[in-house]
């Protein structure tokens, strides 16, 4: 795959491009509720036109009838949960069994089984009615706490271990029992009172499937922010101190998280190209990796800030050049050493932006130990350069929050600057506001009409994994790419386009079912 540049969407208005060489192709329409997804992970299951089909276990949906009298014992690992009953669960309970959904979710990539009425061991003991509806209905609540769908996949009655429903996926499960009174005994356990209802001889198990809601995936704003400057500016350590919430030691050590080579652990210098995430809620408040994982990250988020830490030195301009073509940046902050000033390879990076009209906010770093005289010189230099003819945007120092929500809205006329220190952490809570307030590069006309183009797809890495196949990763440059679309790749040295299929997406780590416009993620063919 060594001359690819981009993933072109078999559309009927690839036909009007340039490319008329493109071979005729008809995109799949024919999707099925379950969709057959490559899984690694001990005890995950596999979801085809036929349901869910588990490696290792024997789910209840594989069958019919019941073929034993239990099922093999659960496993920590995988994305099966066993569950005797949910009823009635108490706020502390339900927050617990909330957290054990996502892990399945998670442990599943996006899709986890639930066999209610089973116990650990394996055995099916078989819920009453009530209990049995009461438990569908806590699932339904935990599914929407977890972001996720709730369907009932099947239904087995244990006394005469015949199937009593098989119930497709758009079919919700609907209680006909009366009214019960429920409780909560034995530290957390859930039981049930029936009173008021004479018990019953039927018992019932039920096989449930979760599923992360991804119809409208990846909802939140994804901003990309290139770090540029010069070496020793303090990009990655600035970078490494926002997205982890612990201050630099002095020596660099915020700087380890994004190292990705042992000869930039031993330099200090940036060689390759690292990203990490800094999340905003609406309210503005921050999620970062000081006590969020990246799911819950994802999870909090309303808006996603992807810094994408470039190299400094002269030596890698390629890759830096690489990165802020490639990746489309919305943003770049432009981090500059108090103590060295305009030197190095900053006018060159200042230039790199303006060239590609990459809207770009300054960071004065070391201010902790540089003297206020010379941090005064420094920031002289920078207002000098930014008035001048080649940019034309004058720099607007900020000062305080009500400034930084300014700069954010006004940066298309003014380049804000911050003068911060990854140290004492001086006016970095300005930093973060102004970067919770800022807004996507393209406007929203832009990005409607972006989003409604035929799927385009930049690539910008590709590697082999043993037992996965080819994976590519880029962004997502228009329209919108799905899970089992079929789509061109190249062109190759001879110009040609093969055909390949979308088996999984990943985006930020995580697996998901779509990608939309502006996204980068990561696509296993």
């Amino acid at each position: 795959m060594g001359n690819m540049d981009q993933v072109n969407s078999r559309d009927d208005n690839l036909q009007s491009s340039p490319d008329k060489d493109l071979p005729e192709t008809k995109k799949l329409t024919d999707e099925t509720d379950y969709k057959m997804a490559k899984r690694q992970n001990l005890g995950c299951f596999f979801v085809g036109s036929d349901g869910p089909r588990h490696r290792g276990n024997r789910l209840l949906s594989n069958s019919e009838q019941l073929p034993d009298t239990e099922l093999p014992p659960e496993v920590e690992e995988g994305n099966i949960e066993y569950k005797l009953k949910l009823v009635n669960p108490n706020p502390s309970r339900l927050e617990h069994l909330v957290t054990q959904m996502k892990w399945r979710l998670r442990e599943g990539q996006g899709e986890a089984v639930y066999e209610i009425g089973v116990c650990d061991n394996g055995k099916l003991a078989g819920l009453c009615r009530g209990e049995m509806d009461a438990s569908i209905e806590t699932l339904r609540t935990m599914s929407k706490l977890a972001d996720a769908e709730c369907i009932v996949l099947k239904e087995f009655n244990v006394m005469d271990s015949k199937s009593m429903s098989s119930v497709p996926s758009s079919t919700q499960h609907k209680p006909h029992v009366p009214k019960m009174a429920w409780g909560e005994s034995n530290g957390g356990r859930d039981t049930a009172s029936t009173s008021a209802v004479p018990p019953s001889k039927d018992k019932f198990v039920c096989e449930v499937l979760i599923r992360r809601s991804q119809d409208e995936d990846c909802m939140w704003t994804d901003l990309r922010v290139a770090m540029l400057g010069n070496v020793d500016a303090g990009k990655s350590t600035l970078c490494g101190v926002l997205t982890h919430g612990e201050l630099d030691n002095g020596a660099g050590k915020a700087r380890l998280n994004l190292f990705r080579h042992l000869h930039e652990i031993q330099s200090g210098h940036t060689s390759s190209i690292s990203r990490e995430i800094l999340g905003f809620d609406k309210q503005g408040r921050m999620f970062n990796y000081e006590n969020h994982s990246i799911e819950s990250i994802l999870d909090c988020s309303s808006k996603i800030i992807t810094f994408i830490d470039l190299a400094g030195s002269q030596k890698y301009l390629k890759t830096t050049v690489f990165g802020l073509t490639g990746h489309c940046p919305d943003y770049a902050a432009l981090v500059v050493n108090s103590k060295q000033g305009l030197v190095g390879t900053f006018r060159e990076h200042l230039g790199l932006t303006v060239a590609l009209r990459v809207l770009s906010f300054v960071c004065i770093t070391k201010i902790d130990g540089t003297a206020p005289a010379t941090v005064r010189r420094c920031r002289h230099q920078i207002e000098n350069i930014l008035r001048g003819p080649a940019v034309r945007r004058p720099a607007y120092v900020v000062s305080s929050l009500s400034e930084a929500e300014d700069a954010a809205l006004q940066i298309r006329e003014r380049t804000p600057v911050f003068m911060v220190s990854a140290v004492t952490g001086d006016n970095l809570s300005l930093l973060h506001h102004f970067l919770s307030r800022l807004q996507p590069a393209l406007s929203k006309e832009e990005r409607s009409q972006a989003l409604q183009a035929a799927p385009r797809f930049s690539v910008d890495g590709v590697l082999t994994v043993t037992g996965q196949g080819t994976i590519i990763t880029g962004l997502t440059t228009k329209g919108t790419i799905r899970e089992e679309d079929t789509m061109l790749l190249g062109p190759f040295e001879d110009k040609s386009y093969e055909e390949v299929k979308i088996a999984s997406i990943q985006c930020n780590r995580l697996p998901r079912r779509l990608a939309k416009c502006g996204q980068s993620v990561s696509l296993d063919s």
